[in-house]
């Protein structure tokens, strides 16, 4: 009898975790895709946490009836209390073989979704993100992080190409500053 009560309690358990994590997950996706109203201006700020860094989001823009058609890359020039200037270049898989770009596919709209005015949470996680993957040591804070978005213009339909050698025009996205390490490791 016991052992059928501990069964049937697992059974509830795993039964209770898969609907919270439905109701989670569907809840998240409809408060995003709703379009811009009282609702979704209360929720977008918890629901962000979920979807941004496991990557659930949609980038919309690239419907609209005018979509981005730039190529935009994206780097964050960190300078640490010490003066040191490290770059981290955010993933390009333009420049990968089609097998280890595959998994990567989202990348390049998460720097597209950067680029709205809407996105200063975003920003600061991706700032975040570039001062923990360069591994900037405790001893090093406070660290200044500057989000840099390179833009590359695509000529109009019917034009020539465009120059390849032709510079990218760098946009300054965001300033960060980070006191100490525990407002970048959380």
């Amino acid at each position: 009898m016991d052992e059928s009560r501990a069964r049937s309690w697992v059974r509830t358990a795993k039964k209770l975790g898969v609907s919270a994590f439905l109701i989670v997950h569907l809840g998240g996706t409809v408060v995003w895709v709703l379009p811009p109203c009282p609702v979704r201006a209360a929720c977008v700020p918890w629901a962000q946490y979920y979807m941004m860094p496991l990557g659930f989001w949609q980038y919309w823009g690239m419907f609209a009836p005018d979509p981005l058609r730039d190529t935009v890359t994206m780097e964050a020039d960190v300078v640490d209390a010490r003066g040191l200037r490290s770059t981290f270049e955010f993933t390009k898989v333009a420049n990968l073989p089609k097998l280890q770009a595959v998994p990567k596919f989202r990348h390049p709209k998460y720097v597209a979704n950067l680029l709205g005015d809407d996105a200063q949470f975003d920003r600061e996680v991706a700032a975040r993100h570039a001062v923990r993957r360069l591994e900037i040591p405790d001893e090093a804070f406070p660290v200044d992080v500057n989000l840099i978005a390179q833009i590359r213009r695509t000529p109009p339909p019917g034009s020539p190409p465009a120059d390849a050698m032709t510079p990218a025009q760098p946009v300054v996205l965001a300033t960060f500053h980070f006191s100490e390490p525990g407002e970048v490791r959380r």
